[in-house]
């Protein structure tokens, strides 16, 4: 079972959200496997789509995050030979 709790990560100290370069950092910081990163992924999708932002500057980093995690994950999914369904998400 993959531990989500470094969700937080993805937080800056005032509580916005990191850009795209910060999650590629989280993401090798934390040395997922293959089927592990792919389900971390998914799980970011999700629960990044749930989370509210307070601020038009919140909106747009959460915009941009949740786009890169998509990229990311369609990504994963195609060096598997999946169809990404990252969108699906």
């Amino acid at each position: 079972m993959t531990d989500f709790s470094d969700f937080e990560k993805l937080r800056t100290p005032d509580g916005g959200w990191v850009g795209p370069e910060e999650l590629h950092q989280v993401l090798a910081e934390d040395g997922y496997s293959v089927g592990n990163r792919e389900q971390y992924l998914k799980t970011l999708l999700t629960r990044l789509s749930k989370a509210e932002c307070r601020t038009s500057n919140d909106r747009e980093s959460h915009l941009a995050l949740m786009q890169e995690v998509r990229n990311i994950l369609s990504q994963e999914q195609d060096k598997e030979g999946q169809n990404p369904i990252s969108d699906d998400v």
